[in-house]
């Protein structure tokens, strides 16, 4: 037996579980559909369990996309409107360094907040259903084809996620989806994770952890990185400084260049300063035990403190990977509406477009900003269609 519904959501993660308790508290029939066992589950798994929801310091330049399309969807939802929005469902907020979390300190705050505010709506979360096709009706809306029944709506929001985090459901079925309906997928990316590299010393010095700065050299071309604690792996390089430099690195090995690591060991002094330091104290006051013998072992320890060199292989991959790059091309979406340009009914959000943040809230902000543009959008489609009379509004069948 088919349903009718006003708004098919498929995906209840962030952006999905948001939209859909903000268009129910409307009046508008939500019903949301995710192939997890429960809803949020990669949300309550983000921040290490913390869920930075948001940044008080907000830019396009904390993104990786079109910065002009970013810069139009950041515009309309600032962090102080997420802390807002989000006290106003329960969340109360703390704040460091400008990073926002729950008071608790706990991601599921977040997901038992958005549970329950699309609970209080009456939002329809089906959990374990597939959308497997999404195909236009004849009669200007669309079918959605489910692995348990088929749903027949007004407007369709494909929040699916991209491909990253495979062990908390992500596999990229969204992208198939988008391109059943004609669009493009540009190529994804493992983003935010750590960079497999080549080098004998790894296994030594595994396990220690550097307050340095990474950054990249792309066929010898430098690119900057940042600074913070790099984590040392037994074949390679993690933590923060080196998340925010994945994707740079997995795009430029898919296109063939070859890719090295930086690692200043000591920002904070120049390389003469580090010099007159080695000449007194040698190399131990600078650098982790583990790392004393690798360095004194390369020529010119000195200048080795300041860019010790590696050549990258390839990254930890999508299945540890904590955001995707690439996606629906930004280009195909309308930045005002989140509406597809190709196919008018279909919205998008979230990170199954091609737009990547780096670490510290920005990929949720993302979620959260297109979640409130696309359901604003589709509140003022229904209003005036509502304004137009009941000759011209044509509501769903009812359930």
């Amino acid at each position: 037996m088919r349903e009718y519904r006003d708004v098919v959501i498929i995906g209840a993660g962030a952006a999905g579980l948001l939209c859909g308790g903000l268009l129910a508290r409307e009046g508008i029939r939500i019903t949301i559909l995710d192939k997890n066992t429960r809803a949020g589950r990669k949300l309550a798994a983000t921040g290490n369990g913390r869920c930075n929801f948001t940044n008080n310091y907000m830019d396009s330049s904390f993104y990786y996309g079109d910065e002009n399309w970013i810069k139009k969807i950041l515009s309309e939802y600032s962090p102080e409107d997420a802390i807002r929005q989000f006290a106003s469902i329960g969340v109360y907020h703390r704040e460091k360094d400008g990073y926002v979390y729950p008071y608790t300190n706990q991601a599921a705050t977040v997901v038992e907040a958005l549970e329950h505010f699309c609970d209080r709506n009456h939002v329809r979360i089906v959990l374990e259903s597939k959308a497997s096709s999404v195909k236009k009706d004849g009669e200007g809306g669309y079918i959605v084809r489910t692995s348990s029944g088929e749903i027949s709506c007004r407007y369709v929001i494909l929040a699916t996620g991209g491909k990253a985090g495979s062990d908390l459901g992500g596999e990229g079925s969204g992208y198939k989806l988008a391109r059943s309906l004609g669009h493009q997928i540009h190529t994804v990316y493992p983003g935010l994770t750590g960079l497999i590299c080549g080098g004998h010393w790894w296994k030594q010095v595994s396990g220690t952890r550097v307050q340095g700065s990474f950054s990249l050299l792309v066929d010898s071309s430098r690119i900057e990185g940042e600074q913070g604690e790099i984590q040392i792996t037994r074949d390679g390089v993690s933590g923060i400084p080196v998340f925010q430099m994945c994707r740079v690195a997995a795009e430029a090995l898919s296109e063939g260049k070859y890719v090295e690591g930086l690692i200043d060991f000591v920002p904070s002094m120049s390389e003469q300063e580090v010099i007159h330091w080695i000449s007194q104290h040698g190399i131990e006051g600078l650098v982790p035990k583990k790392w004393v013998t690798v360095l004194k072992n390369r020529a010119e320890a000195d200048c080795c403190l300041k860019g010790f060199r590696f050549p990258i292989e390839k990254t930890f991959g999508m299945e540890r990977a904590q955001v995707t790059a690439g996606g629906v091309p930004t280009e195909e979406v309308d930045a005002e509406t989140l509406e597809s340009k190709v196919v008018p009914g279909v919205f998008f959000a979230g990170e199954i477009l091609d737009v990547d943040g780096k670490c510290g809230g920005y990929n949720l902000h993302f979620a959260w900003a297109c979640a409130n543009i696309a359901a604003k959008e589709i509140i003022r489609k229904e209003d005036m269609k509502k304004e137009k009379g009941s000759s011209e509004y044509a509501p769903v069948k009812p359930v």
